[in-house]
């Protein structure tokens, strides 16, 4: 079957190859909205739902996976930033996706930034996003889902701050990320809070640990007391990892469930695409702005994936993003510590066959290794620091100091 199946993507890969040229002669955010009406159609009916998932979807019970509560038919999502308005998920999972993380969804109307705001860096094989957190407001769109059966699907919800001013104000932009919380509570499978949106007119505000402790403590006080979701996260990807440490501390301190690692990569701080085909190098874009997704992210987010997992020492979910187009770089991400993917850039430059064919060869490498589970490959080659003396005995009597308040 499995041969079958590969036969089956193979064939869809190259006639990908043949049509990708007609669809890369079209304005990349037009094919965007063109692609996603064929979406929302094949979606429409159990009928085109049923032969979509003949042509595209696979199982298999090796990447069932547990997260937070959550099962998982298998790790593989579409990240945040496709699906602006909640529109597609009817069809996610006849794709082969094992979750979909919708938005960002604002608490105000967002029209986005101005003028083009979607490229293409084909040699770089990446996207560059200036959309701006474009979305019709947390109001209208948990409106409009407030009765969506997911089916199989998992839904994560992505709350960021409304980019509609360039001043911040902390209670406003705080007030504004409760507001999307709420309205989404009974929406989705999880939360994801989105930090580091790079771009916003007033940058990204809650990497200053005052900000994000403000912004923690109201979401536990306003969020957790009326929702059971699991809420992560989502880091940027240009930070230092003091600034890194001083965010997962955060986390850990508030009782996050997890993190979202990481979103796109600015080019002035990254080395890894053509700098010649950059659009703000051809003219095409306001210099300085944009970031990238794909293969220039590729390295930097294992990277923080993995030092994450080992500074949590494998105690807070990740959900690792950014270059993924094979099934090794999946496994890639998973062995350094992450239980559950994002990805989009791969549908663009590869074709919507290849998620089914990176779950496909997630199954084979799982077995190469000796793995009769998803679990057992998570973290499994980023081994954890050994722990001093000092260290086991301070964690020892906070234990206990622990237990005695519970008595």
């Amino acid at each position: 079957m499995s041969f079958i199946i590969g036969l089956r993507n193979f064939v869809f890969k190259v006639l990908y190859r043949i049509f990708r040229p007609i669809i890369f002669l079209m304005d990349p955010e037009q094919a965007h909205y063109t692609l996603k009406k064929g979406g929302v159609f094949l979606g429409s009916n159990p009928i085109t739902r049923a032969i979509t998932s003949l042509l595209f979807d696979y199982n298999h019970r090796m990447l069932n996976i547990e997260v937070d509560g959550i099962k998982y038919r298998n790790p593989v999502g579409l990240s945040a930033g496709f699906d602006k308005d909640g529109e597609l998920t009817k069809i996610y999972p006849s794709l082969g996706f094992g979750l979909a993380e919708l938005g960002s969804f604002t608490g105000e109307v967002c029209p986005g930034n101005p003028g083009k705001r979607l490229f293409r860096m084909v040699k770089s094989k990446s996207i560059v996003v200036w959309y701006g957190l474009n979305n019709l407001g947390a109001e209208k769109i948990s409106s409009r889902l407030a009765n969506a059966d997911f089916g199989r699907l998992k839904v994560g919800i992505n709350a960021a701050k409304s980019n509609v001013t360039p001043e911040f104000v902390l209670e406003e932009s705080i007030r504004d990320y409760i507001k999307t919380l709420t309205l989404f509570k009974d929406i989705g499978d999880y939360f994801t809070i989105n930090i580091s949106c790079p771009n916003t007119q007033d940058g990204e505000p809650f990497v200053d640990k005052a900000n994000l402790d403000a912004l923690l403590i109201a979401v536990n006080q306003k969020i957790r007391t009326i929702s059971n979701k699991p809420i992560y996260i989502k880091l940027a990807a240009d930070l230092s990892l003091a600034e890194i440490d001083v965010i997962i501390d955060g986390c850990i301190e508030h009782k996050m469930d997890g993190v979202v690692l990481t979103n796109l990569a600015k080019p002035d701080m990254n080395q890894e695409h053509i700098a010649a085909e950059y659009p703000s190098n051809l003219g095409v874009l306001p210099k300085g702005k944009g970031a990238m997704s794909g293969l220039p992210l590729q390295r930097i987010s294992t990277n923080v994936i993995r030092h994450v997992y080992r500074r949590t020492r494998g105690s807070m979910t990740i959900i690792g993003v950014g270059g993924i187009f094979t099934a090794k770089d999946a496994y890639e991400k998973i062995t350094s510590g992450a239980s559950l993917l994002h990805m989009i850039t791969t549908m663009i430059f590869d074709g919507p066959q290849n998620i089914n064919e990176i779950n496909r060869g997630l199954v084979q490498l799982l077995k190469e290794d000796g793995f009769t589970s998803l679990e057992q490959a998570v973290g499994s080659r980023n081994p954890l620091p050994i722990l001093s003396q000092e260290s086991v005995d301070l964690t020892e009597s906070n234990d206990v100091n622990d237990s005695a308040e519970v008595a």
